[in-house]
């Protein structure tokens, strides 16, 4: 009992932290200027292209029946820009302070156990050491985050400090080559001082976290052990670069993750740093950002984090201008992000150049990273609860960028309607779906109703997406069916996830499913049972009032909500998995 009040407190207390600390931080957010939380790199609306098969019919794209077409998402990079001085999204800020703690507490609950045991990895910037209240405030949030069961490793940066003890002790300036630190034995002694320092800083700080923030109760012993050590990252020269030989510079040569595991299930976090060791003996500069995005993939961990030196993504204005929508991009798909990335070198960073390319590099780690199996990458600037909010909120205070969980998506083709009749044939024969001509079903494909998840270019599954009021706002997902063989891996999640993004770009707010067997289903997924009335007239008008299908509707409301629920699916399909593999 005593371990729940623990959590309970914990919880609640940084709850109440985060309401009183809002209000200051959006003053501080609002002042001009260099500094931490200060910076948003601006990123035009994505370009919505509708590709319509029925456009050459001269067919109403709103018209009751209309298909919703496939959606290409682009990100115009050309048009990115840099401003400092963003005032914060207040509206997100007074929204959350009005909530109560209970609702929050109701509303946090899902997101705890679906975190609890994970393991996440946590990268700060150096300038977060620059500020003892940001510093703190982080680690308070990371020691809430190991009480709730997470299980973490943390990386600190220390870019910044080396400069200033090179400065300081009059040392040459260090040459970087393709932004990479050329590592003298100077610059080596001032890297291992600082990973020293910024240790100690770490410990102290979450003992202070966890005695402040209630956690202790009181108790003589801090109840968290922070480990580190020679035995974690293995590293390698980088060697010679554009002729240039990079000294003590090196890579990540490997990551012990079996090691590292043992002492996160033993209770403890794990603190990496920037130096890694040869077999040899020989000691090596490695960048933190880079050991964090190996280190991720390796430990199978369910986020890479990367807190920001305060920048941000958001949108740019509506009306095409450089002023600023105040709107944090909350998300971006893996392909989103590997387009920015394209074409950075077609972006003007003239005004705040340091801010947009340390942004678009933590963008390059975490697309890195997501390429090597991680899921979900996160980008959060460090405001005070930014990270608690980020993991325990539905609307996140940072940017996700998520792997392509829709991987052979796409919109039928003619070729597909053999292997569409198959899918449905037999939920056709027990009753559960209505009987479809072939004819029908060619026009409705041809139409562009129909999308396939296709598995070597064979349709394994398949829906409809239809429109059903001229307004544009409510639409119909019909005939979702997933082959016997492939059932239970959560390609009817995979699906309807991505046909839920469909109807979102399309400007649907509505989303409703007939059925008479598969109630539950839906209802597990967010539908609630509505009466016939709700319908349009035009779909009562061909109910099947022999069948008496039920009627289910799900209020649709931007992408973030569909990254949320794409995060407890693949979830709840990683423990279906993992007892399978017990069986």
């Amino acid at each position: 009992m005593s371990s729940v009040w623990i959590l309970f407190l914990c919880f609640a207390g940084m709850i109440f932290r985060q309401c009183a600390s809002l209000a200051r931080d959006s003053k501080r957010l609002r002042r001009s200027g260099a500094g931490l939380g200060r910076h948003r790199v601006h990123e035009s609306r994505r370009n919505l292209h509708f590709v319509t098969a029925s456009e050459a019919e001269d067919v109403v794209p709103h018209a009751f029946g209309a298909p919703l077409p496939p959606v290409e998402m682009k990100i115009d990079a050309g048009r990115v820009k840099v401003s400092v001085g963003l005032v914060t999204e207040s509206e997100d800020e007074d929204e959350f302070c009005s909530v109560s703690v209970l609702q929050q507490l109701r509303g946090s609950a899902p997101y705890i156990d679906l975190h609890h045991g994970s393991n996440m990895v946590v990268h700060l910037c150096s300038e977060v050491l620059d500020e003892e209240d940001t510093f703190q405030g982080l680690m308070d949030d990371l020691a809430t985050l190991h009480v709730l069961g997470v299980k973490l490793v943390i990386l600190v940066s220390v870019r910044l400090q080396v400069d200033r003890r090179l400065l300081r002790e009059q040392a040459p300036v260090a040459s970087r080559v393709r932004g990479l630190r050329v590592t003298g034995a100077a610059e080596l002694s001032a890297v291992q001082v600082e990973c020293g320092l910024a240790r100690s800083r770490v410990e102290a700080a979450l003992a202070k976290a966890l005695r402040s923030g209630g956690a202790s109760h009181g108790r003589s012993t801090i109840g968290v052990d922070v480990i580190g050590g020679n035995g974690f990252v293995s590293g390698r020269p980088v060697g010679v670069l554009d002729g240039v030989d990079t000294g003590f510079s090196g890579h990540a040569r490997l990551v012990d993750a079996g090691k590292i595991v043992r002492h996160l299930d033993n209770g403890e976090i794990v603190l990496l740093n920037a130096l890694a060791y040869s077999p040899s003996g020989e000691t090596f500069n490695v960048r933190t950002e880079e050991i964090a995005a190996r280190a991720a993939p390796a430990l199978l961990a369910s986020k890479l984090i990367f807190v920001t030196a305060g920048h941000e993504l958001a949108w740019k204005h509506s009306d095409g201008s450089a002023r600023a929508s105040g709107k944090r991009v909350a998300s971006l798909r893996l392909d989103d992000a590997r387009s920015l990335l394209d074409r950075r070198s077609e972006l003007d960073f003239k005004d705040v150049s340091s801010a947009a390319h340390q942004l678009l590099d933590l963008t390059a780690w975490c697309v890195g990273a997501l390429e090597q199996g991680v899921t979900r990458a996160h980008l959060v600037a460090p405001t005070d609860g930014a990270l608690l909010r980020e993991l325990y909120t539905r609307d996140g205070a940072g940017t996700l960028i998520s792997r392509d969980i829709y991987e052979g998506i796409r919109g039928a083709t003619p070729s597909d309607v053999d292997s569409l009749l198959s899918l449905v044939a037999p939920l056709e024969a027990d009753g559960t779906l209505l009987p479809r001509a072939r004819s029908k079903l060619e026009d409705e494909v041809h139409r562009g109703f129909y999308y396939v998840l296709a598995r070597d270019d064979l349709p394994i599954a398949c829906a409809s997406l239809k429109r059903l009021d001229t307004a544009g706002t409510r639409a119909e997902l019909g005939c979702l069916v997933v082959a016997s063989n492939y059932r239970r891996q959560s390609k009817g999640d995979a699906l309807l996830s991505y046909l839920e993004r469909v109807a979102i770009a399309s400007g649907v707010r509505q989303l409703f499913a007939l059925s008479t067997k598969t109630m539950h289903w839906f209802v597990e997924r967010g539908f609630d049972e509505v009466e016939l009335d709700t319908l349009p007239q035009e779909r009562r008008d061909i109910y099947d009032k022999l069948r008496r299908p039920k009627v289910y509707r799900k209020t649709l409301k931007a992408d973030r909500d569909v990254d949320v629920e794409d995060a407890f699916w693949t979830r709840r399909h990683a423990d279906d998995q993992l007892e399978f593999e017990k069986l």
